[in-house]
C-alpha cells in the first residue's frame, strides 16, 4: 500500500474515532444523558424509600385502629355521626 493511502486511512480512522467519541460523550444517548438518567433514578429511589416508610407507618396505624375499640367508636361518632340507642345527641354550633 502506498504512503498516501496509509496516511488517508489513518486520517479517516482518526476522524471516525473523533466522531464516535463525540457522540459517545455528548450525544443524546451519551454519558451526559446517562448521568442525567442516573440522577433521576437516584431521586426516584429516595422517593420510593420515603413512601415505603410512610406505608409502614400507615399500616401500623391501621392495624392499631382495627384492634382498638376506642378508635372504632370515635370514627363512628365523629365521621359517621352514630350514637348508641339510649344516648341523646346534642349538636352545638361550631364557633
Amino acid at each position: 500500500m502506498s504512503a498516501l493511502k496509509q496516511t488517508a486511512l489513518r486520517y479517516v480512522l482518526g476522524l471516525e474515532l473523533i466522531i464516535v467519541l463525540f457522540f459517545y460523550l455528548g450525544g443524546s444517548g451519551g454519558i451526559v444523558a446517562w448521568r442525567y438518567a442516573n440522577a433521576i433514578n437516584s431521586d426516584l429511589l429516595k422517593d420510593i424509600k420515603s413512601l415505603e416508610t410512610e406505608l409502614v407507618q400507615i399500616n401500623k396505624e391501621l392495624a392499631e385502629r382495627k384492634q382498638n375499640p376506642f378508635y372504632q367508636e370515635s370514627i363512628a361518632r365523629k365521621e359517621l355521626q352514630m350514637a348508641y340507642k339510649n344516648e341523646t345527641v346534642y349538636l352545638l354550633p361550631e364557633s
